[in-house]
Order: structure tokens, then C-alpha cells, then sequence
């Protein structure tokens, strides 16, 4: 009985183990705020990572060509030969001794091009620069992906808002239409007024459902950008939508800002520092105009079979290894490269019309970004004043609503009146929402031109 009442116990606690953990389970969310968010994103971004490895690999190759510039080439070889063994002649007569079977020989050659028209050097400080370019676009990658990532989470919370803006109005409606079937059963309202108010109610049902099914929807989308691999309801957004009204434009002239922004054009910077490349090609290109100097030097031991004679006057073999040493020189100039019809000249040529034709691309570019800040800066300030207004009045329509609240419960106002007092504030609320999200987006733009 003892042992029965034990096994009972035992299953009864595990069960609410188990209970326990499963609720801890279900109820445990990931709550995640912007600098979570973008902490996130810039370790599991796919671009960013993609940019990195052109960094990488333009660091390898201006490593190879700081390698061509200075280091030296070393060759090494060996050779082993077995042949027949030769008995060695001495004044026509047999000596009895004979060669070895095999013979082995080493050598290390150092070798150099001391100057080829400057070209290394020349393609290094190319590669210099794109390596230099790859790393501004790496940066400028990180703050695409930071803004991105900022404006996903806001424009996650504004439908979010709007929801929670759309389901406070059901819940007035709902209140009302209670409100209006007790005064209609009672005899106080007419069943016109009792219907009107449910109809209302009923007609809030598919939106708030089409706002919640969009919030889900941005929310999956925001946290697979950042990585996560968690459903919606996983995962808690947390933070304050105000907080987007906290940035500004800096209070200066607007040249100054545009000064700033194309200092800070990432476009501008690599359409130059591609101009700047070209430059260095076309003179890797017009090398030809050079000779080439070059010098090595190269060591070397050969085995080597002797017949000498000892004091018994009897031949014997003397193997010992030779060793040799040399040092050359040579200066090469390609004439042909001289006549402008060769390809040499011409891939000059080809480089020389291309930088031109870039330089052209930067002015109209140039051109572009100017009139394009503009405009973006001026409606970022256009969105300042817009939001000043809808704060405004979302400010005025929700105390406009308390009165018309505290009317209608007086009995002053008609359900009409008080209908529009809502719907105001409704439009207001969501028009404040968005002028949020619309001056955060601009604002933000402008300030990553200006390398904020």
C-alpha cells in the first residue's frame, strides 16, 4: 500500500513538472528593442558579410602586388642521372676504374625585375585605392543596414499603433452598442439608434482584422531581416514610437549641408577613386615607354668524378662536388610597343577615353545627387512642420473626444455627434502615426548622406 501510495505521488509530480515547463515554455518570449535589433542585423546581414570578403580580398591582392613590388624571385631544382658505368682511359691504355652510375647536381637562382617602367609600383597604388574603396563601402553597407533596420522597427510599431489605435475605437463601439440595447430595451433610445451603433461595431471586425494579419506580417518580415528564425509570436517588440521624433537636422546653411553630403557621397567617392584607378592603369599601360632591367644571380654543386693516381702509381676515383656561381644583368625595350597602331599603345588610348568619359559620368552624377538632396532636405523640414501639426492635433481631437464623452454621458450631445468626435480622433491618431514614421524616414536619410 505504502509503495502504491509512493508511485502515485511520484506520477502526480512529474505531471506537474512537466505542466509547469510546458507553460514556461508557451509563455517565454524574446523581447527585442532597436539596439538588440541592430546589433542583430549587422552580425547576420548577408550584403554586409558579402561586403567584408571584398575587403578581404582586395587587402589579398595588394599584399600581392606590395609582393611583386619588393620581394625577390627564388628558384631551387635538382637533377639525379644514372647511366652505365665507363671505364676511364688514360693515354689509350684500360685504367680498371669506372665511373660512378649516378650523378647528382643542385642550384638556387635569385632573380629580380629592378624596374619595368614603374608598373608595380603603379599597380600597387591601384590596388591601394580599391582596397581603400572596398572599406568605404563596407562602412557605408553598415549604415545602409542600420537605417534599413531602423526603419522596419518604427514602421513595425506605427502598425502596430494602428492597431491599438483600431481596437480602442471597437471597444467604444462595443461599450456603445451595450449601452444602446439596455437604453433601447428600456425604452430611452429608438431600435434605429440601438442598430446604428451595431452596425458600427460590426463593420470595425474586418479591418482590425486586416491591421493585425499586416502588424503579424511586418513583424515576420522585420525579425528575419535581423536573422531570427523565431515565429512572430515569439518574439516582443519593445520600445517607444515617440522615440522617433528624437533626431534632427544639424541648424545649419543648407550649402553647408550640401557641401558635407557630397564629401560624403559614397557614389561620388567611388566614381573618383575609380577615376583615380584609371589613372594608375593607363600608367601600368604606357610602361612600355620604359625598359626593363632586370638581374639574377645563382649558385650551384655538380658531382664530379676524377681519376687520379695514388702512390702505388694505381688509378682511383675522386668524387667530390663542384661549385659554381654566377651574376647576370639584362635590359629589354620593346620597340614595336613604340609605333601608336600596337595594342599597347591603344590599350593606353582606351584607358585615356575612359577616364574622360567617367570624368563626364561625375559631373552629371555630381549633378544628380545635388538636386536630389534638395529635395530630400526640404522634405525632411516639410515633414518637421507636419508632424508639429499632427501632434497638434492629435492633441486637440483627444480632448475635443473627453468632452464629447462626458456630453454624451450628460445626455447634452446626440450618439451622432459623438460618432464624428471619435472618427476625428481616430483620423488624427493615425495621421500623427504616420507623420511620425514619414519624418524619421527623411530625417534619417539625410543624416546617413551627411555621415551621421
Amino acid at each position: 500500500m505504502r509503495i502504491s501510495i509512493i508511485i502515485m505521488l511520484t506520477i502526480i509530480f512529474n505531471i506537474f513538472l512537466y505542466s509547469q515547463s510546458n507553460e514556461n515554455y508557451t509563455n517565454s518570449k524574446i523581447s527585442i528593442d532597436l539596439e538588440q535589433a541592430l546589433d542583430l542585423a549587422v552580425q547576420n546581414d548577408k550584403t554586409l558579410k558579402q561586403a567584408e570578403y571584398d575587403v578581404r580580398i582586395a587587402q589579398t591582392q595588394k599584399d600581392a602586388s606590395f609582393s611583386d613590388l619588393f620581394l625577390p624571385s627564388l628558384t631551387v631544382s635538382g637533377g639525379l642521372n644514372l647511366s652505365e658505368p665507363k671505364e676511364y682511359q688514360y693515354n689509350n691504355f684500360n685504367t680498371g676504374v669506372y665511373s660512378s652510375a649516378d650523378t647528382w647536381n643542385a642550384q638556387a637562382t635569385l632573380s629580380k625585375t629592378l624596374f619595368t617602367g614603374f608598373r608595380n609600383w603603379n599597380t600597387d597604388k591601384a590596388r591601394e585605392i580599391n582596397l581603400q574603396m572596398m572599406k568605404d563601402t563596407y562602412f557605408d553597407e553598415r549604415k545602409n543596414v542600420a537605417i534599413n533596420t531602423q526603419l522596419n522597427f518604427y514602421n513595425t510599431f506605427v502598425a502596430q499603433e494602428n492597431y491599438k489605435v483600431y481596437y480602442q475605437q471597437q471597444l467604444n463601439y462595443s461599450n456603445r452598442m451595450r449601452e444602446s440595447y439596455i437604453k433601447y430595451r428600456n425604452g430611452q433610445v429608438s431600435e434605429y439608434e440601438y442598430l446604428n451603433a451595431k452596425v458600427q461595431y460590426e463593420s470595425t471586425k474586418p479591418q482590425l482584422v486586416t491591421l493585425s494579419n499586416n502588424y503579424e506580417s511586418l513583424k515576420l518580415t522585420f525579425i528575419r531581416q535581423i536573422g531570427l528564425t523565431n515565429v512572430s509570436d515569439d518574439v516582443e517588440l519593445i520600445g517607444n514610437i515617440l522615440d522617433a521624433t528624437k533626431i534632427a537636422l544639424p541648424d545649419l546653411d543648407i550649402n553647408v549641408i550640401l557641401d558635407l553630403i557630397m564629401a560624403n557621397n559614397i557614389e561620388l567617392n567611388n566614381m573618383a577613386n575609380n577615376i583615380e584607378m584609371l589613372e594608375y592603369n593607363r600608367k601600368v599601360a604606357r610602361s612600355y615607354l620604359w625598359p626593363t632591367f632586370s638581374a639574377n644571380a645563382n649558385v650551384g654543386v655538380t658531382t664530379i668524378d676524377k681519376l687520379k693516381l695514388d702512390n702505388n702509381k694505381e688509378f682511383y676515383k675522386d668524387r667530390s662536388g663542384e661549385f659554381s656561381w654566377g651574376v647576370g644583368f639584362s635590359l629589354n625595350y620593346a620597340l614595336d610597343s613604340l609605333l601608336p597602331f600596337s595594342s599597347t599603345a591603344k590599350a593606353a588610348e582606351e584607358i585615356k577615353l575612359s577616364i574622360e568619359q567617367m570624368e563626364i559620368r561625375y559631373d552629371q552624377l555630381r549633378d544628380n545627387i545635388e538636386i536630389n538632396s534638395r529635395n530630400l532636405i526640404s522634405t525632411a523640414k516639410s515633414q518637421e512642420l507636419t508632424l508639429q501639426s499632427q501632434a497638434e492635433n492629435a492633441k486637440t481631437a483627444a480632448y475635443a473626444l473627453q468632452m464629447a464623452q462626458r456630453q454624451y454621458r450628460g445626455g447634452t450631445i446626440s450618439t451622432l455627434e459623438l460618432n464624428d468626435a471619435e472618427l476625428t480622433y481616430l483620423n488624427a491618431q493615425l495621421a500623427y502615426l504616420q507623420a511620425i514614421y514619414e519624418y524619421f524616414s527623411s530625417t534619417l536619410q539625410v543624416l546617413k548622406l551627411l555621415g551621421a
